[in-house]
């Protein structure tokens, strides 16, 4: 069994950094305390030894919560991993980092475990504890959206998924990319009637191509399975996309709680 103390939590995701303290292995992460972040290109150069994770992160290291390892879900890559590894080092405190496929409980078919993406699997084990439905579709909905199909047979498996361009991305885009499109508001969207302006007609627009998506994967996976999946929503647009999708649940705090749920299984197989 794993002594008390608090677990610094870290997503390293491509839009922003966000870390949290968690009260002990011992406990299903439910909701966090100490929640922090800040924009990923605050910290950048990562090839520096310390540098701005050092400036945001230590003061959570070292806030008197007695922090017994801190846990890395990092799609930045490995600068980003050794500076957070260099300031753990500093401190004294053991880090864990989340692998693909490390627990027979929880397994990928991706033909390359290691490059499936850390946000997307520690979403896929946090589903892992909390579903009860053989057939899962998991939407993250962040920079890009990304569906992943998971199910249980012997195990959970992670059949694979997709990535298509995320929400803010698709309105960026043509903000960005055309003359006079305006920049649109994600409370823009909604199912309500028509557009009858611009800003409508963009909203609901992209608001539509991120359900027929969804609503492909659903289609293929009832054909192949002659059931109506399960949808889980998370991700920072989560929220706002659910009015689009009435029959999904919110899987909140999904990184930090398939990164406990990671560490946690470690930690009772090195006990074993």
């Amino acid at each position: 069994m794993t002594k008390a103390g608090s677990l610094l939590c870290i997503d390293a995701g491509n839009t922003l950094v966000k870390w949290c303290l968690h009260d002990s292995a011992n406990v299903r992460f439910e909701q966090p305390f100490a929640f922090f972040s800040q924009a990923t290109a605050e910290f950048k150069p990562f090839s520096e030894s310390f540098g701005a994770v050092q400036r945001y992160l230590a003061p959570s290291l070292n806030s008197g919560h007695d922090v017994r390892a801190v846990l890395l879900s990092n799609v930045l890559g490995p600068e980003f991993e050794q500076s957070v590894r260099s300031m753990c080092g500093a401190a004294g405190v053991p880090m864990h980092v989340l692998t693909v496929n490390r627990h027979a409980e929880v397994q990928s078919a991706y033909q390359a475990p290691a490059t499936l993406g850390k946000d997307r699997w520690a979403a896929c084990m946090a589903l892992s504890e909390i579903s009860k439905a053989k057939v899962n579709l998991l939407v993250s909905l962040g920079t890009a959206t990304t569906l992943d199909v998971v199910v249980k047979n012997a195990c959970w498996q992670h059949l694979g998924g997709f990535i298509v361009p995320g929400v803010e991305t698709m309105l960026r885009s043509l903000h960005s990319n055309t003359a006079e499109l305006p920049k649109v508001q994600l409370d823009s969207i909604s199912t309500n009637s028509w557009p009858v302006s611009t800003q409508q007609a963009i909203g609901q627009g992209v608001g539509r191509m991120q359900k027929a998506m969804v609503d492909s994967v659903v289609a293929q996976l009832q054909s192949e399975y002659g059931i109506p999946p399960a949808i889980w929503l998370t991700g920072g647009f989560a929220s706002a996309m659910q009015a689009q999708l009435p029959q999904a649940t919110l899987l909140e705090y999904a990184v930090f709680k398939g990164l406990v749920l990671d560490y946690r299984l470690a930690q009772k197989g090195a006990a074993a």
